[in-house]
């Protein structure tokens, strides 16, 4: 086993594999697990690696893959390695896992030590709410200081929301800032400076014999800032400019020269002064944060990264450190290396550094996997640059290259490898694969730039289906989640009987429907035309068509509010279901109206089988059997940030203030902006390396003809080998004859009829009868008629405003109906039994309407108001419950079953 060792892990090529033998080899050769230190980037990734090494300790012996890499990494034999199973799934079952998420670690350190900077250990982890804290941090400056944040702004021409994220970005990189005050009234003597000589240019031209009127009009300024906006002050030389060359000689081009060095000094003083107002704002704001987080007894992922950095470097020394937390960590394993921060690097580096000192005499290891290429979170801090520094840093560590791809076919390997492998200044490694087959087409896709642009998609889409790809098995990847929404939107019009799941982090007010309802109610409260307008947008109406609401705000509460408009515009979906129940905590509309933009909810989609809509970010890590990749379909929003930040590998050079034509007179500021669109190109060419390696079989690409972002790669329109088909027939879809495509209709419309008032209403009831049936049968302790009558009254006044008094008496009944079920009887007992039993699994959590156990013998069942279409989907999601309590308690003795809640009496149906 080398103990020290880097991998370089291309796309599906083992990382978690190896990440998982190297585990079990620590262990095999005594490593406790709790001196493990096991680091990931998401909460996912850490529940997934605990539980893979588990599975895989649980099931040694079965797959020889594993082994036989855990053989050859421990150079143990195969007896000698299974001889000891029983040992290490005990112990690894009964220790403390020291296996976490980078932040988890960070804010681990922090709690430990935070009374050597005076915050109490039960502080919270939440997002600045940006509108108090600038306006709390407005209160706190002096008149002097106000003055200086006044000047600034109207000098830069910057809001204050603007100012304030450059702090933001400030804090997110935690450098050392040393502000060097600048006397501002030197920039205005410099502007004369260059006047001066700008004068003489002007003055020559305008003598010239030969000058044309173009040449006149280029040297047409009265002062500086007019001057600013010629073109030709970019030029080299004078005589560049084509307007100027008749009038050219040596003494207008050392005006010229001198103009330039004038230009250089003005653009140096201008910027520098610019970073020293802003370097002494953000000092100012640094202190206040700091005070207004205590006090408030919270903080964000980047406070506290920044306050243990502090803490590691000016309060405590690592040997405190480890004596401090709760074990020594003689083992480091750290997962996708390439996406870590610089402080995060930093705050780990003396546990690094002290295992790789190098004390023969202690079992120590280091490992870290990762691969620069799939390294798309710079705007995040990850710092790719990172995964090399150290493996160049460290003598004794060893780099490995992983070059065979375990999950994509040969085809899509190949296809990827002629893609990437010319790419001047990028380094790739050919990849070899395992598998045959797979399917690559190409299309160039002109819809994609027009109003009907998922027209093509949707085809596809159908056309797969009918060839033989099951539903489940397809992944649309597209480049921001307002594309994932537009796509679900239109998809679920095309096919309304498809199942479509989403993976995507939007807030909930960002959701159609919600975004209608909310307009809508700003509407009635400030009388505003804009909301109107907006409102009508949503619904497809004429922007000025007048809406007819009646909502009495003052008699209603703001979840009932919202239901009723909800129901007149017939858009009740399940997000308007949660915005109605997460907006319970407003007290009245006022609060609603001034405080519903800051709702972090988020979007809900209750799917979770089905055609999956994803972004590229969300994919990264998954793989999929069939991947429809769509090009970006809006230009990526240019940066704006007026701060550019130029790094020597890991090490800060230069701080910039961005200014237009700097670059023309600092050959430093030109290299940095050079060095970041080179970055920013990488970046682009991560982001195409990851969305086209997650296909396993087929991989299908929409590109747009002009201004795609495939042309970075060169891809042409293409298809190669055969669609592969998939072994399971889908049950996800109705018939695809025929696509046509119908206008998505979010509103009242003429023409619709009733019934589909009916359906919107029925879907909010139908929510709440069910919600409340399951409250009901969550709180009886007892399945007895005085326990039913009880937990009734509770559920009557919890929601009395959604079901009338004939539901709660037919709520009554289907329980009563289930207390009498004398099958149901049999198995209550003797058995103890716990309702809404919580359970996470593989990173997910799980509720178990019920769960009996009966000695060593468990029963889950799983109620239902109705039998309904769903219910293949309702068995799959039992027999998920099924096998995630088969997994933990390691038994097979595990029953489960769907209770149908029907009127006339309750059914049991074994799963």
């Amino acid at each position: 086993m080398k103990k020290y060792l880097a991998l370089k892990a291309s796309a599906g090529s083992g990382k978690t594999f190896a990440l998982t033998v190297r585990y079990i080899t620590l262990l095999l050769k005594g490593a406790k697990a709790s001196e493990i230190l096991t680091l990931t980037f998401t909460n996912k990734a850490a529940n997934e690696m605990s539980e893979r090494i588990y599975k895989t300790l649980l099931t040694l012996g079965d797959d020889e893959a594993y082994l036989n890499a855990i053989c050859e990494q421990s150079s143990m034999s195969k007896e000698q390695i299974l001889g000891k199973k029983s040992f290490l799934v005990k112990s690894f079952s009964n220790a403390t896992l020291s296996i976490f998420t980078i932040d988890k670690f960070v804010n681990k350190i922090l709690r430990e030590f935070c009374g050597y900077i005076g915050i109490s250990d039960d502080f919270e982890i939440k997002e600045d709410d940006i509108e108090a804290l600038s306006i709390k941090f407005l209160s706190s400056l002096d008149a002097q200081q106000f003055d200086t944040l006044i000047d600034f702004s109207l000098y830069e021409k910057k809001k204050f929301n603007s100012i304030f994220e450059l702090f933001k970005i400030l804090l997110e990189k935690n450098e050392k800032i040393e502000p060097i005050r600048i006397d501002g009234s030197l920039i205005n003597l410099q502007k004369q400076e260059v006047l001066k000589y700008a004068y003489k240019i002007k003055e020559a031209i305008l003598s010239c014999d030969v000058a044309s009127n173009s040449a006149k009009k280029a040297v047409d300024f009265e002062n500086f800032d007019s001057l600013f906006e010629k073109t030709w002050l970019s030029k080299e030389v004078l005589s560049d400019y084509s307007y100027f060359k008749k009038c050219s000689n040596e003494i207008l081009e050392s005006y010229f020269v001198d103009l330039k060095q004038q230009l250089q000094a003005y653009y140096k003083l201008r910027a520098n002064y610019s970073l020293s107002k802003l370097f002494e704002l953000f000092l100012m704001f640094k202190e206040f944060k700091l005070n207004y987080n205590k006090n408030k007894n919270y903080l964000e992922f980047n406070d506290i990264s920044n306050l243990v950095y502090d803490l590691l470097t000016n309060k405590i020394d690592k040997e405190f450190l480890y004596f401090r937390l709760d074990s020594q960590f003689n083992h480091i394993l750290i997962d996708e290396f390439q996406d870590t921060s610089l402080i995060q690097y930093n705050i780990l580096k003396p546990l690094i550094d002290e295992i790789l000192s190098g004390d023969e005499t202690r079992f120590k290891t280091f490992f870290y996997v990762g691969d620069v290429k799939q390294s798309i979170y710079r705007f995040r801090g990850g710092k790719k640059e990172l995964f090399d520094h150290v493996a160049n840093t460290n003598k004794l560590l060893e780099v490995e290259v992983l070059n065979t791809n375990y999950r994509s076919s040969q085809n899509v390997v190949e296809f990827v490898n002629s893609l990437f492998i010319n790419i001047p200044n990028y380094e790739y490694h050919n990849q070899q694969s395992i598998k045959k087959g797979g399917f690559i087409e190409v299309v160039e896709d002109e819809a994609l730039d027009e109003d009907d642009k998922f027209e093509n998609v949707a085809s596809k889409i159908a056309n797969l289906i009918k060839s033989g790809v099951n539903s489940n098995d397809i992944a649309i990847l597209t480049y921001t989640n307002d594309d994932v929404l537009s796509l679900y939107y239109y998809l679920k019009k095309k096919f309304p009987k498809l199942k479509i799941s989403t993976e995507m982090t939007s807030r909930l007010i960002n959701q159609e429907n919600v975004k209608a309802v909310i307009n809508a109610i700003k509407y009635l409260y400030f009388n505003k035309e804009i909301y109107k307008e907006n409102l009508n947008a949503l619904m497809g109406k004429e922007l000025t068509s007048p809406v007819e609401l009646q909502i009495d705000f003052d008699k209603k509460s703001v979840s009932k509010i919202i239901k009723d408009i909800a129901s007149s515009l017939m858009i009740i979906d399940q997000n308007i279901i949660k915005l109605i129940e997460v907006c319970e905590s407003f007290d009245n509309i006022v609060e609603f109206v001034y405080e519903v933009d800051k709702l972090d909810a988020t979007i809900q989609n209750s799917e979770t089988v089905g055609l999956q809509i994803l972004t590229i970010f969300k994919s990264k890590g998954l793989e999929f059997k069939t991947v429809i990749l769509l090009d970006r379909i809006k230009r990526k929003n240019a940066d704006k940030s007026s701060l550019l930040f130029e790094y020597d590998s890991v090490n800060l050079k230069n701080i910039f203030y961005k200014i237009k034509g700097y670059e023309n007179y600092n050959d430093d500021y030109a290299r940095a902006i050079a060095k970041e669109k080179s970055l920013s190109l990488q970046d682009e060419i991560n982001i195409l390396y990851v969305a086209l390696t997650r296909a396993q079989n087929n991989m299908l690409v929409f590109k747009k003809k002009k201004s795609s972002v495939f042309d970075i790669l060169d891809m042409t329109p293409c298809k190669i080998g055969q669609l592969e088909l998939s072994s399971n027939i889908s049950k996800n879809f109705d018939s695809f004859e025929k696509v046509e495509y119908t206008p998505m209709d979010l509103g009242i419309q003429e023409q619709q009829i009733s019934k589909e008032k009916d359906s919107s209403s029925e879907i909010l009831y139908a929510r709440y009868f069910g919600i409340a049936t399951h409250f009901c049968l969550e709180m009886m302790n007892k399945f007895t008629y005085e326990s039913l009558d009880y937990c009734l009254k509770i559920t009557v006044s919890r929601y009395s405003n959604y079901l009338k008094e004939e539901d709660f008496e037919k709520i009554r009944l289907r329980i009563t109906n289930l207390i009498d079920n004398k099958k149901f009887q049999d198995f209550l007992e003797d058995a103890t039994f716990i309702a809404e039993q919580s359970l996470i699994y593989q990173g997910e959590v799980k509720i178990i309407d019920l769960l009996l156990q009966k000695g060593d013998e468990y029963y889950i069942f799983d109620y239902k108001t109705t039998k309904s279409e769903n219910s293949f989907e309702h068995k799959n999601q039992v027999r998920h419950y099924k096998k995630a309590i088969s997994d933990i308690f390691n038994t097979n003795k595990v029953s489960s079953y769907l209770i149908y809640l029907n009127e006339d009496k309750s059914i049991l149906d074994e799963v």
